[in-house]
């Protein structure tokens, strides 16, 4: 029996033991002090042990609860009435009898104040803990925190949808594996174009790993979006999630932060990435080294508005000694850009590995965008109370074609489709069907598609047959 169980044993014997003296005091005159002595500490230990929790229940030696569970079971054993007591019992007649003598009483009681004195000091040390988790808590609030970085953000969550159920399946199966297996390639770059769906990608795999209880943490860049904009709050931000998953690494955080109280906020970026990211992950490494894998996920890094700072980030992943042995994975998306195709070249090959969104079959991408709109003007059409057969397969075929494998297009295309109650949806998806000239570049495409936006949002929210509707 572990402790836990035997915690549970104790507290329901020690109720039983309470009881039954009740029962001794009115049916036993002569032994009443030593009745009231035996329930006092019987219930004692029943008060300081339901004020366990697992944590307290890690301070007590197993061997002495064991011990006391064994005792107290002893004890109930003697007062149990037998067989012919209960049948006078039920005659009505006197048939209690005190079991135990003054002498016997007296070393139950002291051995059970042992364990009340054992106890109550394990309770007192779990206390103490919780002071020191409460100062670890003030001393973690130093980290510099972007909470709008994280994947389920309410600001990301609003920018960027999950992959689709049977969409993206062979992009996603590939970073699953990844993040499963246990080779030296530790980075995987995802890139692609701008609006080729890279960071639902990123927010879906986020999701899965958070889904099966593994450690990971995440930055998603917006340019434009302060503190989303740079790097400055990027390694507070990743540690802070990190360390949720592991009081061994956040007990090392919390010590370098007590040590030097500005490294997780105005310290530089170099300092932070050694001192909170690697040299806690090698101590961890040295103390349990098989401590289980941290994810890192890195979106948009191309988003990130100073150059210097994206060199530096690529710079010291390349030269960071024994990364892969860490038991750090990291996931970056961005589009190709040559500063950053430029520092991964810089990191050895057998650390990393490569997929471009473009080299995906454009069969799969049509497909998976053609899923994407019916899902999503479906929606629209029950929203609008639309006919049931809207909206037609050749108009979804024609939005899909004219996406040119951009999901940008898809996403953009329904939002203004179904953009606002006044809306006419099945009018604006013609337009869009019948104004965006087939044959075109994917860029022209998409830039004609927001050259009607654009032309309809000066004129106020709706077109023109929208105003006179109204």
């Amino acid at each position: 029996m572990d402790v836990a169980a035997s915690t549970i044993a104790i507290i329901q014997i020690t109720t039983e033991i309470g009881k039954m003296c009740g029962k001794y005091i009115h049916g036993v005159r002569h032994a009443k002090r030593d009745i009231e002595r035996l329930q006092s500490k019987a219930s004692a230990l029943h008060r300081v042990l339901t004020q366990f929790d697992n944590k307290a229940l890690a301070n007590i030696d197993t061997k002495e609860v064991r011990k006391c569970c064994e005792d107290l079971e002893s004890i109930k054993e003697r007062l149990e009435p037998r067989r012919k007591h209960a049948a006078m019992q039920r005659m009505g007649l006197r048939a209690l009898k005190w079991p135990f003598t003054s002498k016997e009483i007296e070393d139950h009681v002291q051995a059970l104040e042992k364990y009340l004195v054992l106890f109550n000091t394990a309770l007192q040390l779990d206390v103490h803990d919780k002071v020191s988790d409460a100062e670890k808590d003030r001393i973690f609030e130093k980290l510099a925190y972007a909470g709008d970085a994280l994947f389920n953000s309410y600001d990301t969550e609003q920018r960027h949808r999950m992959c689709l159920e049977n969409t993206r399946v062979e992009v996603l199966q590939q970073a699953m594996d990844w993040s499963a297996d246990n080779s030296s390639r530790c980075i995987f770059w995802l890139k692609g174009l701008a609006g080729t769906g890279k960071s639902t990608i990123a927010s879906t795999v986020a999701f899965r790993l958070k889904a099966e209880n593994r450690p990971v943490a995440t930055f998603f860049f917006k340019r434009g979006h302060g503190d989303l904009s740079h790097v400055r709050k990027l390694i507070p931000t990743i540690v802070r999630q990190l360390s949720v998953h592991s009081p061994f690494y956040k007990q090392d955080i919390v010590a370098v932060i007590k040590k030097e109280p500005d490294l997780g906020n105005s310290a530089n970026f170099r300092e932070q990435f050694e001192k909170l990211l690697v040299e806690p992950l090698r101590g961890l490494l040295h103390a349990n080294p098989g401590h289980t894998k941290f994810y890192i996920i890195m979106d948009a890094l191309d988003e990130c508005e100073e150059e210097r700072d994206l060199r530096m980030l690529l710079k010291l992943m390349a030269k960071t000694d024994n990364l892969p042995q860490l038991g750090l994975k990291i996931l970056v998306t961005s589009r190709p850009e040559l500063s950053i195709r430029n520092g991964f070249e810089e990191i050895p090959s057998i650390f990393h590995r490569n997929l471009a969104l473009e080299d995906v079959p454009r069969s799969e991408v049509d497909r998976d965008i053609r899923t994407y709109l019916s899902h999503v003007l479906k929606e629209v059409q029950r929203q609008f109370l639309l006919r049931a057969d809207w909206p037609d397969e050749q108009d979804i075929n024609t939005l899909a074609s004219k996406a040119g494998g951009l999901f940008i297009f898809a996403a953009t295309a329904c939002r203004y489709i179904g953009g606002s109650l006044q809306a006419k949806p099945d009018v604006r998806l013609k337009q869009i069907c019948s104004t965006v000239a087939p044959n075109k570049l994917m860029t022209e495409e998409l830039d004609q598609m927001y050259t009607i936006i654009l032309q309809n949002s000066t004129r106020g929210r709706y077109t023109r047959e929208e105003r006179q509707e109204a």
